[in-house]
């Protein structure tokens, strides 16, 4: 799995594409917690719309990269999430914490004009 990172001002894109589980987490885990350390993003946008599987790991993934924003005072958005990751989302109750954008662009704007 690789994982697609931009910097937005002070909000980190991660896109991750294939498989959001345990056996390819860890291969960029490390790399992306040295740039967020480096760049010390407030704000985090995850655009799922490449991502074909997630299983636990993957919510954990989400869910730790989603408290480390919450401790910096930002928010996080999920964008491009459907089909069976919709579905997996839901049932764990990451939906009720991060809310979904349609697109990259107006989850910027909710996360600028305060919406989030």
């Amino acid at each position: 799995m690789k994982s697609h990172i931009k910097f937005y001002k002070n909000i980190l894109i991660i896109s991750p594409v294939g498989e959001l589980d345990h056996f390819n987490i860890e291969k960029y885990r490390r790399e992306e917690d040295i740039m967020i350390k480096r760049k010390k993003p407030k704000n985090i946008i995850f655009d799922l719309g490449q991502v074909t599987f997630i299983d636990s790991s993957g919510i954990g993934y989400i869910l730790g990269k989603y408290k480390l924003c919450m401790l910096s005072g930002g928010k996080a958005a999920l964008v491009n999430v459907k089909g069976n990751t919709r579905k997996i989302l839901e049932i764990s109750g990451l939906l009720k914490i991060i809310k979904i954008c349609p697109a990259i662009d107006q989850a910027i704007y909710a996360i600028e004009k305060g919406g989030l």
